[in-house]
């Protein structure tokens, strides 16, 4: 089976969540004996790939783009939606009001192609849920959750602790923007006197002026190699990502197979993947995040938690489910 998979024309060298998605999804389904490439072309010849793999509606315009070649090639289509409505997030500003406005404008495309697709492929039920929700649609999908690579089960905290005198620390990975709140963690790690280490890109140069103002003690790795974060993890002891919404935030299920103790958002997926082992937290609630980093800083990390994520969520599992999506839309459904 020959495989196109979509996706935004900077998703090398501007990494987010569907960025690792792609990358990886396709380095698993080559070894599993598929033929997979990765195309930004809007024009791209579709006439020898028998299925075609679209992701992310929330920077809808591309893919939308990518949709309306793959109908003029009459090919079988399924899209990772990789959808939430963050508009709802948003405080109540004059700036964010325009934000939510061209949000909203968009979203006949997003209906437009969450329709059109053979398979949804939402990587949770809540997610398909939000979708539903908030386009008043009931279609056919089939979830297939995020994955994780074991090998972030094998680092070696003294490969990062060793080129710094820090520990006991709370790390956050994730691009520097208010969506990822990074703000009220460093306010919090301040009044707690704990070290914090932000790793990531910065996608809001004033935001991350903020935080490194508001905390000047924070230690800030930016892009780093993506296996590099592996030693990281093992020396971390707790992993906050406290935005205002994740699906589910693929560095947590890399920071719990890094053994650390995971607080997040309860808003979005979180709860679908992480059960009871993570601590949630309200995202604009200080107090309660204050309190769930402190008690996550002194329990010791459950190991069934690890044993979880191996069992559930590496990327060999997920892309054998994905595989029979394929196999159902091209033959089955065909």
């Amino acid at each position: 089976m020959k495989i196109l998979m979509y996706i935004r024309h900077d998703y090398q060298e501007n990494i987010a969540g569907d960025s690792i998605l792609v990358i990886k999804t396709k380095e698993y389904l080559i070894q599993a004996g598929m033929k997979v490439a990765v195309s930004s072309n809007p024009n791209e010849d579709l006439k020898k790939y028998d299925l075609v793999h679209l992701f992310n509606t929330i920077n809808v315009l591309d893919t939308y783009k990518f949709f309306i070649n793959a109908m003029k090639y009459k090919k079988k289509v399924v899209l990772t939606p990789i959808y939430w409505n963050y508009v709802k997030y948003l405080p109540n500003t004059f700036t964010n009001a325009l934000k939510a406005s061209y949000w909203q404008k968009y979203d006949p495309l997003r209906k437009e192609v969450f329709k059109g697709v053979d398979l949804l492929l939402p990587s949770s039920e809540s997610e398909m849920r939000e979708i539903e929700k908030n386009f008043n649609i009931n279609l056919p999908y089939k979830v297939v959750f995020n994955g994780v690579d074991k090998t972030f089960a094998e680092g070696n905290a003294n490969d990062f602790l060793k080129q710094l005198q820090i520990e006991n620390f709370v790390l956050s990975v994730g691009r520097i923007s208010p969506h990822k709140n990074q703000l009220t963690l460093a306010k919090v790690t301040k009044k707690l006197g704990v070290p914090l280490v932000l790793v990531g890109p910065i996608n809001d140069l004033n935001y991350y002026h903020q935080c490194m103002k508001i905390n000047k003690d924070i230690l800030y790795i930016p892009k780093i190699n993506h296996s590099s974060l592996k030693a990281i993890y093992a020396a971390a002891k707790v992993h906050a990502l406290i935005s205002w919404y994740e699906i589910p935030g693929l560095v947590s299920l890399e920071a719990a197979l890094g053994k650390c103790n995971i607080v997040t958002t309860k808003e979005g997926s979180t709860k679908e993947y992480f059960k009871d082992f993570a601590v949630y937290v309200d995202p604009y609630d200080l107090e309660e995040i204050e309190n769930k980093v402190l008690e996550s800083l002194k329990k010791s990390f459950n190991t069934d938690f690890k044993k979880y994520i191996l069992e559930k969520f590496l990327w060999e599992k997920v892309v054998e489910k994905l595989i029979s999506c394929y196999t159902y839309v091209t033959k089955v459904n065909g």
